[in-house]
């Protein structure tokens, strides 16, 4: 198993991680009627996406995917880029507006000695850890946990390093902001 790819976040003048999310829906290649097919280990969903948070809204900006029978569509008025394959389309310059409502948990400056090798990484594994409430897309509240997950650095590596391995690996494959 691999570690996943996880959707990016432009944010700040900088890009973060999605590393958790609450019950909601972010962009997915079905409501673009595509059905996304596994890209290869490192993406088992079948797509990930790039995403810009402005302070009044939440914009869809790239998306890669795999598409389960080869055949991509239009998003928006936008083609996926020339070089497109059977196996893999990238989408960028988009501006499809993304109205979720639930929390988001962002990171950025991964401590490498914490990388666990599946699922995706988590938030004491950040230097910067962020959890933004969104209400149709639009940022209500920003809670900066980057000192709460520093006091609690690694510990999520130590439970998947001496847990239950079939609990660990689906634990190391949720987003589900509680874990940690």
């Amino acid at each position: 198993m691999t570690a996943q790819i996880s959707d990016t976040f432009l944010f700040w003048g900088g890009k973060y991680s999605l590393i958790g999310m609450t019950a909601g829906r972010l962009a997915t290649p079905e409501q673009f009627g595509m059905v996304p097919a596994m890209l290869h280990t490192a993406c088992y969903r079948g797509f990930y996406a790039t995403y810009e948070l402005t302070g009044h809204a939440l914009y869809l900006r790239e998306l890669t995917l795999r598409a389960e029978n080869g055949f991509y569509l239009p998003i928006g008025e936008t083609l996926p880029d020339e070089n497109t394959e059977r196996f893999q389309a990238h989408y960028s310059g988009l501006k499809v507006l993304v109205p979720f409502t639930g929390k988001i948990r962002l990171a950025k400056g991964f401590i490498r000695d914490l990388y666990i090798h599946m699922g995706y990484q988590k938030p004491t594994a950040f230097e910067t850890v962020l959890d933004i409430t969104l209400k149709t897309g639009e940022i209500m509240e920003i809670k900066d946990r980057s000192q709460e997950m520093e006091e609690m650095r690694g510990a999520f590596k130590r439970y998947y390093e001496s847990g239950d391995m079939f609990r660990t690996i689906e634990d190391a494959f949720s987003l589900d902001m509680d874990l940690e």
